[in-house]
């Protein structure tokens, strides 16, 4: 089973496997080791020479050391700070390009920081956000062999436009994803395994489908568009999210301070079975 993942070249697309494989990338321009990095609480003044580093979506962000590795850290809260330590985890999970995340304690605040990626430029062919695939007809865009498995990814992670312009093309060709975030839909990735959780579960993933049914897409978009989805219903947790399972609440961080690791793994469970109902009830299984 795939699911989409990292750009591989402008234009086009990876498929990283849901069975538990973190993608490896042609090449890295990050430390050795940070597809499975672990989440971590650190001190403010563990940072070392601090430097301006442009106006994030809070304000303000500053670039720090830490070791030899360079970190973005920006102002946030808790619920801001755990959004992107779990963003960070699922998106490497599922094979994209996000760098890792941590939680920051500055005096009485939390910030968040996620590894500095260097060198990323912009370009128009993978700004998933920026096209409004109907204006190419029912098959979307011709030049962006996957874009329809991409578009149903950010539907997925609550992340409709793949974050605007938080994006970037490495020198090896390969989308980023930085300053990640799973928006809304962070609870769907460590929330319990209980039935009001999968009711919404397979209600939210019934109507991304049904939503873009309706739009009146193609057939081979439509398999395009579904293939996260059936990904997903066929995805094995334990292999996906296992490296997170030592990974606890990093000081009362997530969701009813339940560990990190383990919630993580129930929640995909649940969710493999809340969209193999959700593709059974609309006859796509």
């Amino acid at each position: 089973m795939f699911i989409c993942g990292a750009s591989e070249s402008v234009g086009t697309g990876t498929m990283a496997p849901m069975s538990g494989s973190i993608s490896r990338d042609r090449g890295s321009v990050l430390p050795p080791g940070w597809q499975t990095r672990l989440p971590e609480r650190r001190r403010f003044q563990e940072f070392a020479v601090l430097e301006p580093g442009g106006r994030g979506r809070n304000g303000p962000v500053l670039v720090g050391r830490l070791g030899k590795e360079r970190w973005v850290l920006k102002s946030s809260d808790l619920a801001g700070a755990a959004n992107e330590i779990i963003a960070s985890v699922v998106g490497r999970s599922l094979g994209l390009l996000v760098p890792p995340a941590m939680a920051v304690d500055k005096g009485g605040d939390l910030w968040a920081a996620s590894m500095h990626v260097f060198g990323l430029q912009h370009h128009p062919r993978v700004g998933f956000n920026d096209r409004n695939p109907f204006r190419f007809g029912p098959d979307g865009p011709a030049d962006i062999p996957n874009y329809w498995p991409q578009v149903a990814l950010g539907k997925l992670l609550g992340d409709h436009d793949r974050k605007g312009g938080n994006w970037g093309i490495d020198q090896y060709g390969q989308r980023w994803d930085f300053d990640f975030s799973l928006s809304e839909n962070a609870h769907l990735f460590i929330g319990p395994d209980a039935p009001d959780w999968n009711h919404y579960r397979r209600e939210f993933f019934r109507e991304g489908i049904e939503g873009m049914q309706a739009r009146g897409i193609s057939p081979s978009a439509l398999e395009g568009f579904l293939i996260p989805y059936r990904a997903l219903a066929q995805s094995d947790p334990e292999k996906l999210y296992g490296w997170t399972s030592e990974v606890g609440d990093l000081g009362g961080l997530f969701m009813g301070q339940r560990p990190l690791g383990p919630a993580l793994i129930e929640a995909a469970r649940a969710n493999r079975q809340a969209m193999r109902e959700a593709l059974e009830d609309l006859g796509l299984d």
